[in-house]
């Protein structure tokens, strides 16, 4: 993916969302190959009912039609959604496109970002998984599933310190520079 990147901004970290989101739709899949293969060995044996042997091979093709279906909708849809969802941190920004989007990146310049706070469960101590909140002057922006998020806010915390030193330093330069031809 080609990040569109300012003159000078260079990209400090970039991921996509946990794969813990992926825990639903493998389980998906598992179950719904298993109750196909069950359903395709049922349907094969020899002995089973007149009604039912007559047309055993239109309900193998309906079982094997539903089980494409499903597991494209509860497992191969998602799994393309997380695959396109990105969490870039850079020297000036913070760069987003959830899962659930029309595909448009997003983002918020450090500037603007009051502060930062980082949520983590007591059951995610081994993932050090959790919820980014980026509070604005006007709100908040929430990014769920940021993998190492303590890390990730250390590294945007610093980001926004070396933003705003070098700003002030470019300022005093500036102010410094139109003084001294006087």
């Amino acid at each position: 993916m080609k990040l569109p990147l300012h003159e000078r901004e260079r990209v400090i970290i970039k991921t996509r969302e946990h794969s813990r989101v992926l825990r639903q739709p493998v389980g998906a899949f598992l179950v719904l190959t298993a109750l196909c293969t069950f359903s395709l060995g049922y349907l094969s044996r020899d002995d089973l009912s007149d009604w039912l042997a007559s047309n055993a091979n239109v309900w193998m093709i309906v079982a094997v039609v539903l089980w494409a279906a499903l597991v494209l909708i509860w497992s191969v849809i998602p799994w393309a959604r997380w695959l396109r969802s990105r969490i870039v941190l850079t020297t000036e920004r913070i760069m987003f496109r959830p899962t659930y989007n029309d595909g448009k990146l997003q983002s918020v310049g450090l500037f603007t970002v009051r502060d930062l706070v980082a949520h983590s469960k007591a059951k995610n101590a081994m993932t050090r998984a959790g919820t980014l909140d980026i509070v604005l002057n006007q709100g908040y922006v929430r990014l769920s599933h940021v993998p190492s998020v303590q890390y990730f806010r250390s590294l945007a915390m610093e980001a926004m310190a070396n933003l705003r030193s070098s700003q002030s330093m470019a300022h005093t330069e500036t102010t410094n520079s139109e003084g001294m031809g006087a």
